[in-house]
């Protein structure tokens, strides 16, 4: 059977094909009872608006941002790289893309970077961005400007954004914690947490959900005091040398980005023992890690999955659509050594 036509609709309608298309997008200057005629026959034909050829007709495109940490760590590279591939596949809807970047973990650099975001550009902004009140203020403001929001990868309290894409991080730290201690021939001792900041809401509900499965399931292993990488290299490689050489750790669950800090202070420690290391994002470092038999597993996230369903939803959210929170959901890949390409 064939698709509905906007003919259909007006033939239905009993009106002109101008008609139809002012009631469609809403145009004005049409009598409420031609209003009343065009939805009963939308209803009727079961016509389904094409919202791409609604926009190219009128001229219409859609603008997006995407505010990404600045530093470059390789996880944000491979969000680039994903953006700028979906970017082209929809040039042909007049899609423009832009990417943004702002200091990583420092809520007055994003505010700064929110705040030259200007509404009247922007249909959506998918942005990776403190829980802070001073950057909920700013997305508050966007959102009563028309922009709709989107939290990407790190969610976000309260209600500051339209829609999440990303994992569920605290399942991401549950399975950490019981990947942790099931390597584990006896688990009991120290275990190093390195995050990049507790201010990021996704490294701090990794760090809850490890917590809870060794405190319920592992409780002889000791969560040492955290320690904040902020996702530089040269500071994790002091801060797990450091912790190495005070004490046999017998794991290490690295929440950020910088792990080719953790590679080099592992490839040159002297202890014969090495710890259970579990990390997250498959990149060059961590293939590198499982290889060399220096980390164990890694969590991923999958980032060009996350950019391909940001993309659609942010479309779909500037065309008024509803979105549902579940089409948000990113499915969690396990790596280990055996599976890594």
């Amino acid at each position: 059977m064939d698709r509905p036509t906007i003919q259909d609709v007006a033939r239905e309608a009993r009106v002109s094909l101008a008609t139809v298309d002012r009631v469609l997008n809403n145009r004005g200057g049409v009598a409420a009872k031609s209003i009343n005629k065009v939805q009963y026959a939308v209803e009727k034909t079961g016509y389904v608006r094409d919202q791409f050829a609604a926009n190219l007709s009128r001229g219409r495109g859609y603008r997006f941002t995407f505010l990404l940490p600045a530093g470059q760590s390789s996880f944000v590279r491979n969000l680039i790289a994903a953006i700028n591939v979906e970017a082209k596949r929809y040039l042909k809807d007049r899609v423009n893309v832009e990417v943004r970047s702002s200091k990583t973990f420092d809520p007055a650099a994003q505010v700064a970077a929110l705040r030259r975001i200007d509404p009247a550009q922007t249909d959506c902004a998918a942005v990776m961005v403190a829980d802070v009140p001073q950057v909920h203020a700013e997305l508050a403001r966007l959102r009563g400007a028309g922009v709709r929001i989107l939290s990407l990868v790190s969610d976000m309290t309260g209600d500051t954004r339209d829609i999440y894409v990303g994992p569920d991080n605290e399942t991401a730290g549950r399975m950490a914690g019981s990947f942790m201690g099931r390597f584990m021939r006896n688990p009991s001792g120290p275990v190093l947490v390195i995050a990049g900041s507790l201010a990021a809401r996704d490294h701090a509900q990794r760090l809850l959900g490890f917590r809870q499965v060794l405190q319920a399931d592992f409780p002889a292993l000791t969560v040492l005091p955290v320690a904040e990488g902020f996702d530089d290299a040269r500071r994790i490689t002091a801060i797990a040398a450091r912790a190495m050489d005070d004490a046999p750790l017998m794991g290490i669950y690295a929440i950020g980005a910088g792990n080719s800090g953790l590679l080099t202070a592992l490839s040159q420690t002297n202890s014969v023992f090495r710890p259970v290391t579990i990390l997250h994002e498959l990149t060059e470092t961590t293939r590198a890690g499982l290889r060399a038999d220096l980390f164990d597993l890694v969590i991923d996230q999958d980032p060009a999955r996350a950019v391909t369903r940001a993309m659609s939803i942010m479309r779909d959210l500037s065309d008024g659509q509803t979105v549902g929170p579940d089409r948000g959901n990113i499915p969690l890949n396990i790596f280990i050594k055996e599976n890594v390409q």
